[in-house]
């Protein structure tokens, strides 16, 4: 032991006399500006891992006027910008609007140091520290700058919305959006009024003017300064949405007829013939080679009243003896006839229609899921209305109602067809339904045999309880989930009276099967609750039964909750798909890339393992992405993006984060992320969206969208656009993904 002392005595005067040397000689970083290394008559230092830079000789390198007053506060300025720093406290004014550092302001000897990444943030440069080099790079943005063709000195001026002149837009509050000179005394106005927002590091402007119906608008931005301004001017149409044509010459709308497309019916199914002419004629149609003809009528506007704007409608309901003895009749042009006086037009519309005695029509049974793409929907016709303003899927003019994605190798019974789309019936609805031809395989069988349900079988494992239902046919279903469970709506299924219900396993707290409405229909409602909480479902035809996965949540480490777990990181657009735009030549598909990046290297650097939809900026078909799951088996998918205003929106009151999810065993996934977002961000928190859209279509893995900000908003894009803000929002990202699954952990 006494041999030890000295020993143990000496490693602590090496350790001490370390300590006190590094005191005194504290770590030195050099200082890059726009690729330039910069003498420094102090060096930047750190202290408790915050680096500090000398104040005034960085900000006069970086274009600022610098002024110390009595109380040594430092005020830095450029045009109109301005920057006061006060030293022993943590306090910036920026345009007399208080602000904190997380360091305190640092004198000494007479050097006024400043937290050299958040002062790089208030002064609008990009800043850098690389710790493995000692490095501070420091770059001025010009990119936000667009360039000017020749030099001048009027205020540069670039009007990024609305984008090009005779811009049509569909909403009487149009959002203008634009950038001119950073750090510049530059006043922006449009049609005459100042704008709503401008920043001025950044010189991008947003804001908002009403524009009249039916007319062309002329849109004129001045951006202006002491020596000049520069103007942009363009022509913006607002629409009516419908105008009636004259009276005179007598004539047929060509853009605005239905049926547009072919289509087959059965009997008892109701025809819509509508077309928009000169107001006030006699209008009548005709079917083929019929001699009969049949009265239409004018209405005062689309789907109004009797009147005589020069919509003419009518409906012909089919009847058996329009069928023939069996297939179906040839296809039969529709006729309208105007009259008024002696004039006379006729039109024959672009939609023929086939009479068919097959009932069904055709058996159809949906592709395989990576088929499908963008359109593997099963739409509800809305056959009470008719638009003839727009076209509608099938051509039949009525509107439709999206009820959710096929699923793989449901079929279904077709009753007929409208266009590109079969007409299909679904038990227990009185609805009719559209699938599109190329999404499904026609059956050579005539007809389905009726399902019944004869078994259902629970089987637990340590990853997932399958559920089998066993079944003579295939028929249609839909899903409803929840954090906890599924419910199960069979159309058209029979329950048999000796069906063997399933014994339970641990993790099932409930299961039923009932009738879906008292009527004794042949619909039926499967629920099934878990113990646990639902990370994935999957639903799959296993021959003619239907089994459906639930996946329990994954093991976590407490410590390292994100070590082996395998991510997907999807940075949104990318190549030909540009995203939403932002000021100058700025867009969606790069930013996001580079948040992208960041997300990247941190989760690695926490031990999960990172596959990316993308790498470069290179189009990745939307539909394309989601099959690179199947191939990796991901604990979780994030989509990075950065959102655009809509027509109409409120642009300038408008901005923030948003997170978006399909499935509802989700919605935590996407709270914690927003909540992660705005705590780190600062930035409002707009909502948590379901939506039914591709990138989020994976009701096997857990999956949220985030969407980072408005790119055309003056107070979200100066993150978006840096570096630091950019890492800042992936780093959010990453600690909403570690919370995710900590919660399973705990």
């Amino acid at each position: 032991m006494r041999k030890l002392i000295p020993l143990i005595l000496g490693i602590f005067i090496i350790v001490f006399a370390y300590l006190y040397i590094t005191s005194l000689f504290p770590e030195r970083v050099e200082v890059i500006i726009d690729g330039r290394k910069i003498e420094l008559d102090n060096p930047a230092i750190v202290e408790e891992d915050t680096l500090l830079v000398p104040a005034i000789p960085i900000i006069e390198i970086l274009g600022f006027n610098t002024f110390t007053d009595g109380d040594n506060k430092v005020t830095a300025s450029i045009g109109d910008y301005t920057a006061v720093f006060t030293p022993y406290g943590s306090r910036v004014t920026i345009h007399n609007e208080s602000t904190s550092y997380s360091a305190a302001l640092k004198k000494d000897n007479d050097i006024f140091y400043l937290p050299a990444l958040q002062a790089a943030e208030t002064l609008g440069v990009l800043a850098q520290w690389d710790r493995d080099s000692g490095t501070l790079y420091i770059n001025t943005p010009r990119e936000f700058d667009p360039k000017p063709l020749e030099e001048h000195e009027e205020p540069i001026l670039h009007l990024a919305y609305p984008p090009r002149d005779g811009f049509y837009y569909y909403s009487n509050d149009l959002f203008v959006f634009g950038t001119t000179d950073s750090y510049s005394d530059v006043h922006v106005t449009v049609n005459g009024k100042l704008v709503d927002v401008i920043d001025q590091r950044t010189g991008n402007f947003l804001t908002m003017t009403e524009i009249p119906r039916g007319e062309e608008f002329l849109l004129t931005v001045e951006a202006r300064n002491a020596k000049g301004f520069t103007r942009v001017e363009r022509t913006v149409h607002y629409p009516d949405w419908w105008q009636a044509m004259p009276e005179e010459p007598l004539t047929i709308n060509e853009n605005r007829q239905l049926p547009a497309e072919n289509q087959v019916l059965q009997a008892e199914d109701i025809l819509h013939i509508a077309v928009q002419g000169s107001p006030g004629a006699n209008a009548t149609f005709q079917i083929g080679n019929r001699s009969t003809s049949h009265y239409m009528i004018e209405r005062a506007y689309p789907g109004g009243p009797a009147g005589s704007g020069g919509i003419y409608t009518a409906t012909y309901k089919v009847s058996p003896e329009d069928l023939p003895d069996s297939g179906e009749t040839t296809l039969m042009p529709i006729t309208v006839s105007l009259q008024k006086s002696d004039n006379k037009v006729n039109k024959e519309l672009p939609g023929k229609v086939t009479f068919t005695a097959e009932n069904p029509y055709r058996i159809i049974e949906v592709k395989l899921e990576h088929e499908l793409k963008n359109n593997g929907w099963l739409y509800r016709l809305r056959d009470s209305e008719l638009n003839l303003l727009s076209s509608t899927f099938g051509g039949s003019g009525h509107p439709t109602t999206v009820i959710h994605y096929l699923k793989e190798g449901t079929r279904y019974k077709a009753t007929g067809r409208a266009g590109s789309y079969y007409r299909v019936a679904i038990p227990g609805s009185d609805n009719t339904y559209l699938i599109h031809q190329g999404m499904v395989n026609v059956l050579a069988q005539s007809e389905l045999e009726e399902p019944i349900l004869t078994g259902v079988e629970l089987v637990e494992d340590d990853q997932k309880v399958r559920m089998t239902l066993k079944t003579n046919e295939r028929f249609p279903y839909f899903i409803e989930d929840s954090a906890d469970g599924l419910e199960i709506e069979l159309r058209g299924v029979i329950t048999s009276n000796n069906i063997s219900l399933p014994s339970m396993p641990a993790g099932i707290s409930d299961f039923k099967v009932n009738p879906l409405s008292p009527d004794g229909s042949n619909n039926h409602l499967v629920t099934i609750e878990l113990d646990w909480s639902m990370t994935g479902f999957k639903p799959y035809w296993d021959g003619n039964n239907l089994v459906i996965d639930f996946y329990k949540p994954p093991e976590v480490d407490q410590e390292n909750p994100l070590e082996g777990k395998k991510i997907i990181i999807d940075p949104g657009h990318g190549g030909k798909d540009y995203g939403a735009t932002g000021p100058g030549d700025l867009y969606e598909k790069d930013v996001v890339l580079d948040m992208s990046f960041y997300l990247k290297d941190m989760l690695e650097e926490a031990g999960a393992e990172i596959v990316m939809t993308r790498t470069e900026d290179v189009f990745v078909n939307l539909y394309d992405r989601p099959e690179r799951i199947d191939n990796y088996n991901p604990d979780l998918l994030i989509s990075v993006h950065s959102n655009a205003h809509q027509h109409g929106a409120q642009a300038v009151d408008t901005h923030g984060l948003m997170t978006l999810y399909n499935y509802e065993h989700n919605k935590l996934l996407a709270e914690i992320m927003l909540d992660k977002l705005e705590e780190r961000m600062g930035l409002p928190a707009i909502m948590t969206w379901r939506r039914n859209i591709a990138v989020v279509r994976h009701p096997h893995v857990p999956t949220v969208l985030v969407e980072a900000g408005y790119m055309m908003h003056p107070v979200d894009n100066w993150h978006i656009f840096h570096p630091h803000g950019q890492e800042e929002f992936a780093r959010a990202m990453m600690e909403g993904i570690e919370a995710y699954f900590l919660g399973f952990a705990e």
